[in-house]
């Protein structure tokens, strides 16, 4: 057991003291010689991203403030809410809270990204782009969950229609 226990220790002692990302000459190259081609590919993303966060930021602030919000104050007005309601709600508001500050980070990033000369710094612009994959995954995950958080809502609102 000690034996597995110093493997495993000294396994990750090589990797924590490994760079973050490691790049190949082969992606330093294509790096290199795409780059102004990368760089208009990764503004055309800059601009999309930024009309689909507007459209889903207000797609989700009507839903909050023009469904949820409303219905609820109505449902407790007259007794029927329910505290999965309730919950659903605050949980839909702080998601949409989330969302908006992790693309604001995301679209930093990238921002930075896009400034970073890939010729002459490809190792730089490799692990910035991971970072900026990675971020990107998350508003994916956000995205997600507020689109489970709606569909939770409706749920439980055909749950109240049905006991009516």
């Amino acid at each position: 057991m000690k034996k597995y226990l110093l493997i495993a220790t000294v396994f990750l002692a090589g990797l924590i003291s490994l760079p973050a990302f490691a790049i190949s000459d082969v992606q330093k190259s294509s790096i290199t010689d795409n780059c102004s081609t990368i760089k208009e590919n990764l503004e055309k993303i800059q601009k999309s991203d930024a009309r689909a966060r507007v459209y889903l930021g207000s797609y989700y602030e009507v839903i909050l403030t023009k469904f949820i919000t409303p219905l609820n104050v109505r449902l407790v007005e007259n007794n029927l809410s329910t505290a999965d309601l309730v919950e659903n709600q605050n949980e839909f508001a702080d998601a949409k809270s989330v969302f908006t500050n992790d693309y604001i980070s995301y679209q930093q990033h990238l921002e930075d990204l896009v400034t970073i000369d890939c010729k002459s710094e490809p190792e730089a612009f490799y692990d910035k782009l991971i970072k900026v994959r990675q971020k990107r995954k998350i508003m994916e995950q956000d995205v997600l969950k507020l689109r489970t958080l709606i569909s939770q809502h409706i749920k439980l609102v055909d749950g109240i229609k049905g006991k009516l």
